[in-house]
Order: structure tokens, then C-alpha cells, then sequence
């Protein structure tokens, strides 16, 4: 859980420091470039993270019945509305008038959840307390929160709420399942994360609305899939 801890504490600093320099240094023709760029990084980001793992025929079906479920088991349980309706309460708690408020928390939980080193961070941090991925993620997040928080506000510091319960339930179960976990496995989370940021950076740029929020089961629905094609690749 160290490594968690330390992430949400590089977002909350990261926001800070945002806020402070945004409402200082940042004009609004300066707001929507420094947007746009973060929408092109993420894309390239995600591109690079796809295409780092290559797929084979049966691997490609595995991502898109991975996509595909995921997509559907997150608009059944409303991931996304459940999202804005969190941030919705936590703007009503703050008593804050921001009209970037809700889209702050959202942008921010969906880009610090969706990436493989939340999962692959976490599971490493419980099974063998090694915390060198979640550093990184840290860095890349507080990075990330200076931006973000600097363009859509304070709302920016209330995603280490999701990121605490989703990455310190990761890193929990990954103490008893991680060990299970093969590098084809790991690979096709990578594939599987690049995809959906992709997706984000496409949002982002406001080309269009994915709602990469309800596709977020996919990353865990892979590694079941991904197991079930190696027990069949065994068995022929």
C-alpha cells in the first residue's frame, strides 16, 4: 500500500501547485493548448503502449471480447455516471463553484485508473513490496495533476479517492492472485490499457465522446480470457 500512498500524495502536491500556478500564469488561450497537448500526448501514449505488444490472431479476439464485455459490464453498473455523480458530491461537500469542478475529477480518475501501472504497479507492490512502477506512475500523475489541475481546478485532488480504493484493492488481491500472472498476461493488460488511453486522448481532443470510464473492466477481464487461451494453446 506504500506505493499508493505515495501517489495519491504526488496528485494532492501536484494539484496544489496547479491550481496555485493556474490561476497566476495561465491564460485561457493557454488553458486550451496546454489541453490539447495533453490530448496528443495520450494519444501517442496510447498507440505506443499498443503496439509495443504484438498480437496473435486468437490474442487480437481476446482484446476485443475483453473490449466488448468490459464496455458492457461498465455501462450495466454505470461506471462513468457513478463517477460524475461522485464528483458532483464532492463539489457539493466543497462548496465549490467551478464549472471544470466535476470534469476535473473525472478526466483526472480516468487517466490515473486506466493505465497499466496502476495495475502492474500495484500487483508488484503486494507481492514482493517493490515500488519502482508505482514511483514512476507517481512522477508521470503528479505530473500530469500540475496540468490538469491548472486547466479543470481543485476537483483535479479528489481522484486520489479512486485511486486509493482502486489501487490499494489491487495491490491487496494481488497478494493472493498476483504470482498466477505469466507475462503474456501482463503484455495483454499493457494492450488492453493503451487501447482505452487512446480512447481518452481522442476524448480529450473532444473528436469524440468514448466513454473510456465504463470500458475500464476490460483491463481486468483480460487476465481471466488471457489465462483461458493459454490452457487451450496447452491443451491443442
Amino acid at each position: 500500500m506504500l506505493g499508493t500512498l505515495i501517489n495519491c500524495l504526488a496528485v494532492i502536491c501536484g494539484t496544489i501547485i496547479g491550481v496555485t500556478m493556474g490561476k497566476v500564469f495561465f491564460s485561457d488561450e493557454m488553458k486550451q493548448i496546454t489541453i490539447k497537448s495533453i490530448g496528443l500526448l495520450t494519444m501517442m501514449l496510447g498507440v505506443q503502449m499498443f503496439l509495443k505488444y504484438p498480437l496473435s490472431e486468437m490474442e487480437f479476439l481476446v482484446l476485443m471480447f475483453s473490449l466488448v464485455l468490459g464496455g458492457i459490464i461498465g455501462v450495466l453498473i454505470k461506471i462513468e455516471d457513478n463517477i460524475e455523480k461522485l464528483g458532483e458530491w464532492f463539489k457539493d461537500r466543497a462548496k465549490n463553484s467551478e464549472s471544470t469542478f466535476v470534469e476535473g475529477f473525472v478526466v483526472a480518475s480516468i487517466i490515473f485508473e486506466t493505465g497499466p501501472l496502476a495495475i502492474l504497479g500495484s500487483i508488484k507492490d503486494g507481492i514482493s513490496q517493490e515500488l519502482d512502477l508505482l514511483l514512476i506512475k507517481s512522477g508521470l500523475d503528479g505530473i500530469m495533476s500540475i496540468v490538469l489541475s491548472a486547466t479543470l481546478g481543485i476537483g483535479v485532488i479528489f481522484s486520489v479517492v479512486p485511486i486509493l480504493v482502486y489501487q490499494g484493492s489491487i495491490t491487496l488481491i494481488s497478494v493472493l492472485v498476483g504470482p498466477q500472472l505469466s507475462e503474456s498476461v501482463q503484455g495483454m493488460i499493457s494492450v488492453v490499457g493503451g487501447v482505452l488511453i487512446l480512447g481518452l486522448g481522442i476524448r480529450i481532443l473532444e473528436i469524440k465522446d468514448i466513454p473510456v470510464g465504463d470500458m475500464t473492466p476490460s483491463i481486468l477481464l483480460v487476465i481471466p480470457f488471457t489465462l483461458i487461451f493459454e490452457m487451450i494453446q496447452v491443451m491443442l
